[in-house]
């Protein structure tokens, strides 16, 4: 079988977006006599220069605009859009050169994770299998109230993209050119027309490596240490972090939390750390290299990652593989890779911002005063849950799934 991935993001090594793409091609080489990847010029010499881009069978496509659209997309944001339609296109009519002569068994839409700009692929007349594509998670209404005014107006805007993607004219043919659907969580099963569910299940586009130890002991810090990773934006709800600190303080007074990441809000999360007495608690540590990331995860007794509307959540399972467990919100993709035998997923259900502030300070307390056999339980847990949610699987599903 021969097949080709579409994946506009796709680096080794890279995290997030880039590693789906990434992986994708590399575990879907197990599937098939030949994988064909069309991605973006610019990741060229970072694939090439990884030995697995080598491997027998796999073969790369790469493609971009002319130069003054790239240009034009770095200096006006607003063109973005408009820059990747026109990229989705024009890798179309690219991919339809490719299969004239290679004659492909099947495509693939990788990256975009999103059905936002759409895809021409269909339009090579074989088997065309979409995701795991997101884009219908939101931010509860009701935990917006802590939010800054900009957070707030910027999520209302997403609400209407959302609808808008709903009724799109780019989102809609390629859901009805597609013979299968993946979407990552059931939010994102909305965005699919009810004509077109029967063809669509629910699946996770990010996975872990799948090949941890399961018995890897842990050394637990001495004092209780959390951590964030990611980026500072409003909708990561690190500023319901910094609150849950503050009142899980009252009961283990040397808590921390590390904050690895940059981002817009940081001066926002630094005033809140200050304003909730902790200032000196709440260790703003900027941009960690990946390795360096995946490494320090040992030094920490939990992740928190209280994202508000996250699809996938690739740090989470990053942590897993190195024994580290996680609380999270029950909300989008960390709210399906989280179970109790790996952390602890709070409840929002019709809680407010504080009732759900109050739920996590809960949490911090309950893995803070845990003894060391329930923390290596859930360390085990957190392992074998990473390895039951491999890029493998996901390859096997996507590309044995019933036409």
């Amino acid at each position: 079988m021969k097949v080709l991935l579409s994946a506009y993001a796709c680096e080794p090594n890279r995290g997030s977006e880039p590693e789906v793409g990434w992986q994708r091609a590399l575990h879907m080489r197990k599937w098939a006599d030949e994988v064909w990847v069309l991605t973006r010029a610019n990741n060229q010499q970072v694939i090439e220069a990884d030995p697995l881009s080598a491997t027998p069978g796999l073969h790369f496509i790469y493609y971009d605009l002319p130069g003054w659209l790239l240009r034009l997309k770095k200096q006006q944001r607003w063109f973005l859009y408009i820059y990747c339609v026109l990229w989705q296109w024009g890798a179309y009519r690219l991919a339809a050169q490719f299969h004239t002569s290679e004659k492909f068994d099947r495509v693939y839409h990788v990256t975009f994770a999103s059905m936002q700009f759409g895809s021409y692929m269909g339009r090579l007349g074989i088997p065309f299998i979409v995701g795991p594509v997101a884009g219908g998670e939101r931010s509860p209404i009701r935990l917006r109230g802590g939010m800054r005014m900009r957070g707030k107006v910027s999520e209302m805007l997403r609400d209407l993209g959302i609808l808008f993607q709903r009724y799109s004219p780019l989102t809609r043919p390629a859901f009805a050119a597609a013979t299968r659907i993946y979407v990552t969580t059931p939010e994102s099963l909305q965005l699919v027309p009810p004509k077109w569910r029967t063809k669509t299940s629910i699946n996770l586009a990010i996975a872990a490596q799948g090949n941890s130890i399961e018995h890897l002991h842990r050394q637990m810090p001495p004092t209780p240490r959390f951590l964030f990773a990611g980026r500072l934006l409003h909708w990561k709800g690190v500023h319901l972090a910094i609150r849950a600190l503050a009142e899980a303080r009252r009961t283990v007074p040397n808590a921390t939390i590390t904050l690895v990441g940059e981002g817009p809000a940081e001066t926002w999360l630094r005033a809140l750390a200050k304003q909730c007495g902790i200032a000196e608690a709440v260790d703003f540590a900027g941009h960690f290299p990946r390795e360096q990331l995946l490494n320090c995860f040992v030094d920490f007794t939990a992740l928190i990652f209280p994202s508000l509307h996250d699809s996938g959540g690739l740090v989470v399972l990053e942590a897993f593989e190195r024994g580290l467990p996680a609380i999270c919100f029950d909300l989008g993709g960390p709210g399906i890779i989280v179970d109790r035998s790996c952390g602890i997923v709070v409840a929002t259900g019709d809680a407010d911002d504080n009732q759900t502030v109050a739920g996590l300070a809960k949490a911090i307390v309950t893995l803070a005063t845990m003894g060391p056999a329930q923390i290596q339980n859930l360390s085990s847990g957190a392992i074998a849950r990473a390895n039951e949610l491999s890029w493998t699987a996901l390859a096997a599903k996507v590309a044995n799934c019933e036409f």
